[in-house]
């Protein structure tokens, strides 16, 4: 390992060599903020005459040629630089006097920084991996011009850096060789590694740089591509992480942690938070792939992420109208509607479950028609519980776990069907995770203020679902709503104020009480194009000027639009429109209707299923063999939840006895030397954790079952707990009599 104390132009003006951003590199970052800081330090640097520290630049010799420097530190600001440079070049080489220097032509600024015309005469000398490089080369071959350049290149950070420069220094009468030199000014600490030296991918981990952190994703990718050998790199970047990028990362877009984390839970089977990615993807290369790095190893671990990614897209990336239309995606036809309502609602959590019955279907083992009804019931569950208010971030165990407790039943249930066993699965649900009923559905629409617990965009979700495309129409409300075919509102039929006689009337002497109890709810709510317009408006008496017949003048072209409920094409405004007053009697009748239509839209499902073995009740806290038992459901305190691992089982009945007595709780486990060593404060020393809550305090989840009920019971003692506190529901093998040891 070399240390030397230079500077940002001579570390630069390096004529006969190659920088190279190694594979584990990320894209370049840096934003117009950050620009700006440069050019005003570069500025004051000039105009003081003063140094100016401008961080660290590691680099690795390269073993293959001696021409080549391999940055894995420094890329964000050599890359700034060389692009300033860039600019300034293409400038000088159309306006000359743009240069005071007589010395400092624009072919000297090439040769000396920009192209090594001995090794390759048309090549940037900054060599990334990434699509940055394609973009890098393409912007130096047209000379910056944006013309010249297509949209993804103009839109990407390195153009847009480029781009300011160019607009920054249009400003400047001349002079601007003396940038170049002010670079003399940025003083950087150049760290070079020779063979000898630890592994440059563990030197970058350990670099505590001022630039902008790493996510998950990057260090995925730092992670997957620092292998034994190039060869090797190269094939993994070649044949992997180069389609995995141009899929996931695009203009603002970067895609890449999310998919990962979503990956990992389908495979493992088990939530995993935003922070644990980079941390289980390790786990998981080191286990499928290992130190010995074989190629054949390597390519299937990549290529079940391959798969994965494809299904990642259909469910997050694709056009769901492409799907319907696409030859190569026409089997997931059936499932694109789904799929887009699922997109509008923002709910991700289905995703890594979706992922694992989608290869389920890829294998075989599920056909196109239990496809479509499983994400059909994957919809009417997310919705029955948006109508009823049940939270739906409170599902994440429990969507994680589904695939898993799916197979577990049918494989001790053998002649069973997926679908069976997942609506049983469904109805099964207590506590947080519970399906709602038809009693829920019941008190919900008649009784919950609707407009007030929730936003536009699931009202206008659960209003359009009563809507049907038409034979000559086939096009879905929602769709149009979207697609800003139809600007529609939410509209009260009877209005929020109750400023007319016409409505005090309408509604009868009791009208306080009846506005108060109807009015947000779902009974009294549409959609309509003309909110404003409707106003206070009567319900029906004055022709034109009332919520039935008005008629309304376009300002721009002075057109009359008939747009009352009598002339709307939405079928819930065609039921009101056949009503002649909205009172008490009237908003019943529409609760009824909105129950059927709902019900019918998202049924409850019922189930043949049933399961072989009957589930066992015990008390946790009983000294009792739980080996290769598996768990339905956890009761604490009263209050049951359904669970699928033990891990969440234990996650749950702690995080409840946290809640009890936090203070109580931590202090028991700080001075109890048995619990302390199974929650701690470093989760590093567990190989499996669950964190409670936001306390920083981990429980060891990578032990088998009975150590977990072993851990439970040992709190619950020191906390002298009721011994009939802590309930457990299992499910008699459903592990097949493979004990779990890790979450």
């Amino acid at each position: 390992m070399i240390f030397a104390q230079s500077n940002m132009k001579e570390f630069l003006y390096t004529p006969g060599m190659f920088f190279e951003i190694p594979e584990f590199q990320r894209p370049f970052s840096w934003q117009a903020t950050n620009i700006d800081e440069f050019l005003n330090d570069l500025e004051e640097c000039i105009k003081e005459g003063k140094n100016h520290y401008f961080g660290t630049v590691v680099q690795v010799k390269d073993t293959d040629s001696v021409y080549s420097r391999a940055i894995i530190d420094g890329q964000q600001r050599v890359t700034t630089s060389l692009l300033m440079i860039s600019a300034i070049y293409h400038m000088a080489r159309r306006n000359p006097s743009l240069i005071e220097n007589q010395e400092t032509t624009a072919d000297k600024i090439e040769y000396q920084y920009l192209i090594n015309k001995d090794l390759d005469n048309s090549r940037v000398k900054l060599r990334t991996v990434t699509m940055d490089n394609e973009i890098l080369q393409r912007i130096f071959n047209v000379h910056g011009e944006e013309s010249e350049l297509d949209l993804k290149d103009r839109q990407s950070n390195v153009y847009k850096v480029y781009a300011k420069f160019r607009e920054y220094f249009s400003k400047k009468q001349g002079g601007l060789d003396k940038y170049i030199d002010g670079l003399e000014k940025f003083e950087i600490a150049l760290l070079t590694l020779v063979s000898s030296d630890d592994n440059p991918q563990r030197v970058f981990e350990s670099i505590n740089s001022t630039g902008k952190p790493l996510s998950d994703g990057d260090k995925i990718r730092n992670f997957a591509l620092m292998l034994n050998n190039k060869k090797l790199r190269n094939h993994v970047y070649c044949e992997y992480w180069r389609p995995i990028e141009r899929t996931l990362t695009g203009i603002n877009q970067d895609n890449i942690t999310d998919f990962f984390r979503y990956y990992l839970i389908s495979q493992k089977q088990t939530n995993i938070k935003m922070p644990e990615v980079y941390s289980e993807f390790k786990k998981k290369f080191n286990k499928d792939v290992g130190e010995t790095q074989e190629i054949d190893s390597i390519d299937k671990f990549y290529g079940n992420i391959k798969r994965a990614l494809k299904f990642y897209q259909l469910l997050k990336l694709y056009d769901t109208n492409d799907i319907k239309n696409s030859t190569d995606l026409s089997i997931y036809g059936d499932i694109s509607e789904n799929i887009f309502r699922m997109r509008y609602l923002r709910v991700d959590l289905y995703i890594p479950y979706a992922m694992s019955v989608l290869e389920y279907h890829a294998g075989g083992k599920i056909t196109d028609e239990d496809l479509a009804s499983i994400f059909k019931l994957i919809e009417t569950y997310f919705s029955r519980r948006i109508v009823v208010n049940f939270y739906v971030t409170s599902v994440d165990r429990f969507m994680a776990t589904l695939h898993r407790q799916v197979l577990n039943y049918l494989r001790l249930n053998s002649e069973a069907n997926y679908v069976e066993v997942l609506k049983y699965i469904f109805l099964s649900q207590t506590g947080q995770t519970q399906m709602p009923t038809n009693d829920d559905f019941n008190t919900a629409v008649r009784t919950f203020p609707f407009y007030e617990q929730h936003g536009n965009s699931v009202l206008c979700y659960v209003l359009s679902s009563a809507e049907n495309g038409s034979k000559d129409d086939p096009k879905q409300t929602l769709h149009k709503i979207v697609e800003d075919e139809l600007q529609l509102t939410i509209e009260h039929v009877m209005p929020q104020t109750l400023t007319s006689k016409e409505w005090r009337e309408m509604l009868g002497e009791d009208y306080e009480r009846i506005h108060g109890q109807y009015l947000h709810t779902l009974a009294n709510l549409t959609l309509t194009g003309y909110n404003s317009e409707y106003s206070n408006l009567p319900f029906n008496g004055v022709p034109a000027k009332d919520k039935m017949t008005l008629e309304v003048k376009e300002k721009k072209t002075g057109e009359i639009r008939k747009v009352g409920f009598q002339y709307s094409p939405l079928q819930i405004n065609k039921w009101i429109a056949a009503r002649d007053s909205w009172n008490e009697d009237t908003l019943k009748e529409r609760q009824d209707w909105w129950l059927e239509n709902l019900n019918k839209k998202w049924p409850l499902p019922e189930t043949s299923f049933k399961p072989a073995e009957e589930d066992t009740s015990i008390y946790l806290l009983d000294d009792i063999d739980l080996k290769g038992k598996g768990i339905k459901s956890i009761e604490i305190f009263g209050k049951k939840n359904s669970v699928s691992t033990w891990a969440d089982a234990v996650d749950i009945i702690i995080e409840a006895i946290y809640d009890n007595n936090p203070d109580h709780f931590l202090t028991t486990i700080k001075n109890n030397e048995w619990l302390s060593k199974y929650i701690q404060t470093d989760a590093t020393v567990f190989s499996s954790y669950r964190e409670v809550y936001d306390t920083g305090y981990f429980i060891n989840t990578g032990t088998d079952t009975n150590s977990k009920r072993q851990l439970v019971a040992n709190i619950a003692k020191a906390l002298n707990l009721p011994h009939d506190s802590i309930k457990a529901e299992l499910q008699a093998s459903a592990n097949n009599g493979i004990e779990e040891i890790q979450d």
